[in-house]
């Protein structure tokens, strides 16, 4: 019996092993090899797509990056734009060739006084519509000298009589920035506004500029605007503060029998009218405003 016992030991240890596997038995039948593969399939691609998305959002970033600075710098300049606009312009004249130049001595010692020649030189460049010389000209001002108004003005008027409206615009806002009760430049920028259509903007720039100043012009320029408007009271009545100024100007007393007759207001047509036949005898006008006149 006791030689059987080892026997029976070793019987009994086979039997819990089988016993322990049997249990087991599901879990090692589900333990699929291709399972095991797909999910380290899957951990690598996973791993992949995560290296693409840090590659692309690498390159994304560089791509980006210039066009981010690009915004930065624009922004930075945006507050001195006219100044970026008239640093342009002046390399655009760096290799004018000096026999296209008005001559202007190097040796003075008063500053302002030579200053004072070089706008003087400008205004004549001007008035022979030699305009990219005097562009050059009010360039080289403002190099000497950032904050010369007149320099500024000119350079505005220069642009509007190029009907470069934009430039004429940023020209005059920025004299604004210079001086903020500049009665010419909100003048300026009613004729420009009027020009591009904009008849409430101009209106609006000219009235600015009569609070700070009460000139004829201005009060005629408001008088045109008004009768764009249809507002031909109005426009007589700014016509009006214009002849107090200026009382026998032909152009002011013909836009004044015009909206008179438009407005139909017979009185102050042939009133207006007497005043113009005095103030301009040969306008070739006053026949037919006599003929207008009369069939109110």
């Amino acid at each position: 019996m006791l030689s059987l016992l080892p026997y029976i030991i070793i019987a009994a240890c086979i039997i819990v092993i089988l016993v322990i596997l049997f249990k087991k038995f599901p879990i090692l039948a589900n333990f699929d090899t291709k399972t095991m593969s797909k999910e380290k399939e899957a951990d690598t691609k996973t791993k992949i797509m995560d290296e693409r998305l840090q590659r692309k959002l690498k390159n994304y970033s560089e791509k980006v990056k210039p066009f981010s600075e690009l915004v930065k710098n624009f922004v930075q300049r945006k507050g001195s734009l006219i100044y970026e606009k008239l640093k342009q312009i002046e390399e655009k004249y760096k290799n004018t060739t000096k026999k296209d130049e008005l001559e202007t001595p190097e040796k003075i010692d008063n500053f302002e006084k030579k200053i004072e020649l070089i706008l003087k030189e400008a205004d004549d460049l001007v008035s022979r519509e030699e305009y990219d010389l005097a562009e050059k000209k009010y360039i080289e001002v403002i190099s000497q000298d950032p904050k010369n108004v007149e320099a500024y003005r000119g350079l505005g008027n220069l642009y509007i009589l190029k009907k470069d409206f934009e430039d004429a615009k940023e020209t005059f806002v920025y004299v604004l920035k210079l001086n903020k009760v500049d009665n010419q430049a909100y003048e300026k920028l009613g004729q420009i506004a009027q020009e591009e259509g904009n008849l409430e903007n101009a209106k609006e720039n000219i009235l600015k500029s009569l609070d700070i100043n009460k000139t004829a012009v201005c009060y005629f320029e408001l008088a045109e605007i008004c009768m764009k408007l249809d507002q031909l009271e109005d426009a007589i009545a700014n016509l009006e503060q214009a002849l107090e100024i200026e009382p026998n100007n032909p152009k002011y007393l013909d836009l004044l029998v015009k909206i008179s007759i438009m407005s139909k207001n017979q009185a102050k047509a042939a009133q207006a009218l007497e005043q113009l036949k005095t103030a301009n005898p040969e306008n070739q006008k006053i026949a037919e405003f006599e003929e207008d006149i009369k069939n109110l």
